[in-house]
This record gives C-alpha cells, sequence and structure tokens, in this order.
C-alpha cells in the first residue's frame, strides 16, 4: 500500500453491525482509511499485512497526527444514521409537546419553519449551524431532512449540512392545502419550487469529487392531508424523472389516519400513496405505527422503508406503535429517527433504548398489539428486540432505510470499501455516566483467600461486549471522542 494514500490508521476494537442485526465486536484490529475516504484494509493487527502496514508508521511515513490509538476502553463504530429529522423544528426541540399531532402542527410546528422562511440567512443560519453540531456531537454522520417550504431557506440547510461535512438527504417540504395561512403553496409553484431546489443542490455539489457529493436533494410531500392528489400525482412524476429519492410521513397516528380516510373516502394514505407511485424502493415513510399485515406486506413488496421514531410516537400515537418485529419479519427495511421536535432528544442513544423499551412493553402485550400474520405465515416469535438489534437499526438498518448500503457510497458498516463513516467512543472520563467493576480477582460468596473451597479464578473480569452493554446504557456525548464522515473528521471533543 502506498503511504501517501492513507488518510488514516486506527487500532483497537471494531464494532459493527451484521445484516443479520447481530453485533461483529473484534478487538485489536487495524484500520486504514485511503485518501478518498474509504477503509481500504481492516484486519486483526498481528497479521503479515497488518505488521507490514503499522511499519510504515514506524518509519514515520504515515504521519502520528493520523494514528488514532483507539485503547483499552475505546472503540470505533459506524455513525448513527438520523432517518427522520425537521431541521427548522430544532427551534421547537424539548419543548412544545402537549398537543394531539394535528393540532401541534399548527400551533407551533408550522409557525416555526414559518419564521425560517421569513428569516433564512438570520434565524435560519443560527439554527442549522447549531443543529448540525449537535448532531455531530451525537454521532449523528448521516440524516434524512425535512426543510421548509423555501427553496432559498433549504439551500441554506443544505450547505450547512455539506460545510459541517454531514452527510444528508434534504426535503423542500411541499404542501398545497390544510396549513395556515401565511405558510402554503400554491400546487404549481410547489412543484416548480421542488424542482428548482432539486436542481439547485446538484449544481452545489456537482464541483465536488463523487465521493465528496454527500448532500443530495429528496421529493418531500409533507404528508397526505396537506397535499392535494394533484401535488402528490406531479411530485411522484417528479420523482421518476429525477430519480430523486422520496420522503414522507405515513400512519402517523389515529387522527392522522382519520383524517386522510375522511378526505380519500374512506382509502388510507398507504393506499394513496401506493396508487400515485410514492411507494417504491427509493421511498421512506416515517412512522408507520397504524400499518397494518397487508400494509407492511405491500411496504416490502414495493420495497419501501420505514423509518421508525419511538420517543416521537410516544407522544403522538397513542397506545399504537410501530409492529418493527413484524415489519423485520414481512421483509421491510426500518431505521431510527429523532424526529426533531416531534421526539425531544436529537440523539439516536435515547431513541434505540425507547425502541428496546417499546418492543418489551408490547411483547408483555402480544395478544392486544400483534399485528396478525397473513394465512399460513409463521408466527415471528417475540416482539421484543435486544439492545444489539437496536445499535443495527441506528446504523446499518438505517443506512439501508437511505439507500446509503450499496457498492458506491455503502455506510452503516466497518468493513473493507464501506465510507468511514464512524464515531471514536472512549469510555474513562471523569463526567462519564459509564462505569464497571472488574472482580476477577474477587472470591465467590464471600469467601476470602485462604477460606476453605475459595477458587483461584471466582470473579468475573468486565468483557468488551459489556462494556459496549453499559455505554449503549448510560452513554452520552460525554463518551465520545471524534467523528468522521467519508474519511473526513468532522467532530473532535475538546478535551479542555
Amino acid at each position: 500500500m502506498d503511504a501517501a494514500d492513507v488518510a488514516w490508521v486506527l487500532r483497537g476494537t471494531v464494532v459493527s453491525s451484521r445484516p443479520d442485526r447481530t453485533l461483529s465486536i473484534r478487538p485489536d484490529q487495524l484500520v486504514v482509511v485511503n485518501q478518498r475516504g474509504y477503509i481500504s484494509h481492516l484486519e486483526a493487527a498481528d497479521t503479515a499485512q497488518s505488521k507490514a502496514l503499522l511499519s510504515l508508521v514506524e518509519a514515520g511515513q504515515v504521519g502520528r497526527e493520523r494514528v488514532v490509538d483507539l485503547g483499552e476502553d475505546g472503540w470505533v463504530l459506524p455513525g448513527f444514521v438520523d432517518t427522520h429529522i425537521h431541521a427548522p423544528q430544532y427551534i421547537n426541540s424539548g419543548m412544545a409537546l402537549d398537543k394531539p399531532l394535528m393540532e401541534w402542527l399548527e400551533a407551533y410546528t408550522l409557525r416555526a419553519e414559518s419564521r425560517i422562511d421569513r428569516d433564512p440567512h438570520g434565524l435560519g443560519a443560527r439554527v442549522y449551524a447549531k443543529l448540525v453540531q449537535r448532531m455531530l456531537e451525537n454521532g449523528t454522520t448521516a440524516a434524512s431532512v425535512f426543510g421548509t417550504i423555501s427553496v432559498e431557506a433549504n439551500l441554506v440547510l443544505a450547505k450547512a449540512f455539506l460545510d459541517a461535512g454531514l452527510r444528508g438527504q434534504i426535503g423542500k417540504v411541499a404542501m398545497d392545502q390544510h396549513s395556515i395561512p401565511t405558510y402554503v403553496e400554491t400546487t404549481s409553484s410547489s412543484l416548480s419550487s421542488t424542482r428548482s431546489f432539486i436542481s439547485a443542490v446538484r449544481e452545489l455539489v456537482a464541483p465536488l469529487a463523487p465521493e465528496q457529493q454527500i448532500v443530495e436533494p429528496v421529493v418531500t410531500p409533507r404528508f397526505v392531508p396537506t397535499c392535494s392528489m394533484d401535488l402528490l400525482r406531479g411530485l411522484s412524476d417528479l420523482a421518476r424523472e429525477t430519480g430523486a429519492r422520496i420522503q414522507s410521513h405515513m400512519c402517523e397516528s389515529e387522527g392522522m389516519v382519520r383524517v386522510c380516510k375522511d378526505m380519500l373516502g374512506g382509502k388510507s394514505d398507504v393506499a394513496v400513496l401506493n396508487e400515485l407511485g410514492l411507494l417504491n424502493e427509493r421511498s421512506l415513510m416515517a412512522h408507520c405505527t397504524h400499518t397494518t399485515a397487508p400494509d407492511l406486506a405491500l411496504l416490502a413488496s414495493t420495497g419501501t422503508a420505514i423509518a421508525s421514531c419511538p420517543l416521537s410516537n410516544v407522544y403522538f400515537s397513542s397506545e399504537r406503535q410501530l409492529p418493527l418485529r413484524e415489519a423485520w419479519t414481512a421483509g421491510v427495511k426500518v431505521g431510527l429517527g429523532s424526529d426533531i421536535s416531534g421526539g425531544y432528544r436529537l440523539g439516536l442513544d435515547d431513541n434505540m433504548r425507547w425502541a428496546v423499551g417499546i418492543s418489551r412493553m408490547r411483547e408483555g402485550q402480544r395478544d392486544a398489539v400483534r399485528v396478525a400474520p397473513e394465512d399460513g405465515e409463521a408466527d415471528e416469535g417475540s416482539l421484543a428486540i435486544t439492545w444489539q438489534e437496536s445499535l443495527f437499526l441506528a446504523t446499518l438498518g438505517g443506512a439501508q432505510a437511505l439507500g446509503l448500503d450499496g457498492d458506491e457510497r455503502r455506510v452503516g458498516v466497518l468493513e473493507v470499501g464501506s465510507a468511514f463513516d464512524a464515531q471514536f467512543i472512549a469510555l474513562g472520563d471523569r463526567r462519564s455516566r459509564v462505569d464497571w467493576f472488574d472482580l476477577a480477582d474477587e472470591a465467590v460468596d464471600g469467601q476470602r483467600d485462604g477460606e476453605e473451597g475459595a477458587t483461584a479464578a471466582a470473579g468475573h473480569k468486565v468483557t468488551l461486549e459489556e462494556k459496549v452493554e453499559k455505554w449503549w446504557s448510560n452513554g452520552s456525548e460525554v463518551d465520545r471522542r471524534a467523528v468522521w464522515v467519508q474519511g473526513r473528521r468532522v467532530y473532535e471533543r475538546d478535551e479542555s
């Protein structure tokens, strides 16, 4: 390997999800990242090739500033993929969660977005600069993002992501009905501005190398109640023509489901979106908490992915939550979303924990909450998911949902050929909430050295997997030392 092509060398533990949703934890690995931001080598540090690469470091051919020792209590894992976030709603994050969904939109959300559109280069720039900073601090390296209805404000948003080095699929929201008077479009203006936004974002990234084109436009009907059939049909045609991805909301709450059926003559939003060609292998639908077994089968057959937002859904979906295990069994791709500001927590850590907790509650109430399989299908077993499976949701599952798991741009995993979108977790900071106690030299059952029956190896030394689990349960931004996107270090913790 040419030392000049080496951007980073990392040595230590590598944590990454597998496609079967299990977790791989590999100690003492050597990771080499090339100048284009891809992993070019990942093997145990004691192999012949790893030793040859380490010799380049020892010889000074790779600068020490590019070498990272992950340490005994640290590891590198894929960056988090936030599959659903409303960037302008960061204004309201952590408050204004006191109303049902449809009332909440009018009282708080649409007004916050309208404020951004009125002052995109002032308020908008300040909000988006803080948002991307916080996302990186929380380990988020890619996101599917709803913006506002303004092309100008959404370009400010796209530039904020690009300047920060954060991977983003940015959507100019389209809506031509059922909004507040000061924040709505006509059908024709919505379609023309969506087309303009797609062109502008592609022009923005065109001068960059292909691997650095980390921001892309997404066709974004807000959701069925705010879009006329003519607008939805036009957006479907535009997505097909431009090849842009599609994102929207679907069957999020009981109120939304009822409103859709009232508007659509008894049809569900799932049926209408499918009829208009908005459900396909490039589509991502947020929430889907009220999906039925036939709905899940349809999503699987069309290749449509789900953005699950457990924390937000607790507020807006009443007793219904996404039938996650059933979705997996049906073959639907699922990732995690923060849903700022419907969810108050920007990072995905709490959403991983809520995903596990909600699934365990569903298992405890399985007869009441199960989405029954079709005739002849096997029972999918426990509805509960493990903490390891929730890490899959936050990383590889999210990458699959965003279409970022292909050969040309593969994220969500750490393996040779994948983009180096990663976060370095290092335990031991005095401010960390993660503690553990090695008991390898302790005696069993209170017996002390020299007492009859005492054993030599009576205690237990905390394993790597247990440390990762403790971090999963109690970790915070304090434990995150650095973050990379496409091999560029985009965040480094201030050690002062």
